[in-house]
């Protein structure tokens, strides 16, 4: 099963403002008329109840939205990028990885609700957002801002109402396929369950969701046997059936066993309700232990039945008791829950900017000055103009003024350097 991937999900850039003015045969010298730039698409994940594992994504590490389309002249807005969605199944934990390796929760996929990961930026404003009683020719537009990009862990946990677990070889297959409709592999020796399996079991018009947890050795909390890749799964249940080989000579030590297994990877895992079930019992020497078994179990105080799945004996009675234990325990809430969109993707919005000095350059950090420089024509000297006022009202000129810029030393924004003037 396919349940964990690394994936890239970039929003769309936001198209460009446009430089225009209104050129017509009765108004030859018309004023300012380009239109704003459309906003990049955004980045969705949502859950889909058709999905059980991640093995979609497994060939695509990146994901794009569009980008937003250019304004136009005549006040033409750019239409809005193309937004993305990407479907995971229900159960799916949302990790953001930051710069430093470091995984961040964001949400918890519990139904197709549409969960923002990646914000597109916006469009860029057109020449005629800069006009002024004292700019009537505006010849600045602004570029699109970038869409934001962000590394994403998915995790699936299987959301199930019971959840089988034992042993190798307990005949954990065996009875997810007599209880439902589920076809796991069924074979006569260890280990035949490499991935977790989920079967309906219905029951006098009611019914849950029964999860096989393939078979636990000891050191599962450390990882030995794929540990942690299974019992991440039992975590997401309700309740756990304690499958136990009845046959076996050693089934209090067995059910010891899995116990402190559960309880070393999670004290929550081990604190879930648990139902004890003894299979094989239309074996001989299991039936020969079965006196002496239930005397040796006398002290446990969970509900235990003796079973055959295989001769589909004692079923009955341990769903009819397992549907009544369900009405009493909560539903399954989200871990970590949805965080709101500002939460998830944080946007600064036109921060102050920053000036220091390298050498002889002065340095601006200003995402608003790049986008008024990614489309403008610094040998015009009106632009140049025009830029400056902008810089002034921004606070970047005053700014500059502090760290001692003079007219002839060299300003670099972004990737742009020019002369102060």
């Amino acid at each position: 099963m396919i349940d964990l991937i690394k994936i890239k999900v970039l929003a769309g850039t936001g198209g460009n403002g446009c430089v225009s003015f209104r050129r017509t045969r009765s108004i030859p010298k018309g004023g300012p008329d380009g239109g704003d730039g459309g906003n990049g698409g955004s980045v969705y994940v949502c859950g889909d109840a058709s999905l059980n594992t991640l093995l979609h994504l497994r060939y695509q590490s990146i994901f794009k939205a569009g980008r937003g389309k250019h304004g136009g002249g005549n006040g033409k807005f750019g239409a809005r990028g193309e937004s993305l969605t990407i479907k995971v199944p229900i159960g799916t934990i949302i990790w953001k990885i930051g710069a430093d390796g470091e995984s961040t929760p964001v949400a918890d996929v519990l139904d197709d609700a549409s969960i923002l990961v990646s914000k597109g930026g916006k469009g860029g404003k057109g020449n005629s957002r800069f006009t002024s009683p004292i700019n009537q020719v505006p010849l600045l537009a602004e570029g699109g801002e970038p869409g934001e990009g962000t590394d994403l862990l998915l995790e699936l946990k299987l959301l199930a109402d019971v959840g089988i677990v034992g042993m190798p070889n307990a005949g954990k297959s065996t009875l997810l396929s007599v209880c439902s409709a589920a076809k796991p592999k069924v074979a006569d020796y260890p280990f035949t369950t490499v991935d977790p399996v989920l079967g309906v079991v219905e029951y006098r018009r009611r019914d849950f969701l029964l999860v096989e947890i393939p078979g636990l050795i000891e050191g599962a909390h450390e990882g030995v046997g794929l540990g942690h890749e299974f019992l991440r799964h039992a975590t997401r249940t309700r309740l756990l059936w304690h499958l136990v080989d009845g046959a076996s000579d050693d089934v209090m030590d067995r059910v010891a066993k899995i116990n402190e297994e559960l309880e070393r990877f999670s004290p929550e895992l081990s604190d879930k309700a648990q139902v004890l079930v003894i299979n094989k019992m239309d074996i001989t020497e299991a039936q020969e232990k079965e006196v002496a078994l239930k005397e040796e179990l006398k002290g446990l105080e969970i509900p235990i039945f003796f079973i055959s799945a295989v001769a589909r004996q004692g079923l009955e009675p341990l769903i009819a008791k397992t549907l009544e234990i369900l009405e009493t325990l909560p539903k399954l809430k989200p871990q970590i829950g949805k965080l709101p969109a500002a939460t998830i993707t944080p946007r600064v919005k036109h921060r102050k900017p920053k000036v220091w000095r390298e050498g002889e350059t002065y340095v601006v950090d200003s995402p608003r000055a790049n986008q008024l420089l990614a489309l403008a024509n610094l040998k015009d000297g009106r632009v140049r103009l025009q830029l400056w006022r902008e810089l002034k009202l921004m606070g970047i000129a005053t700014a500059l003024e502090k760290e001692g810029v003079k007219p002839g030393d060299t300003v670099r924004l972004g990737k742009v350097e020019m002369e102060w003037e």
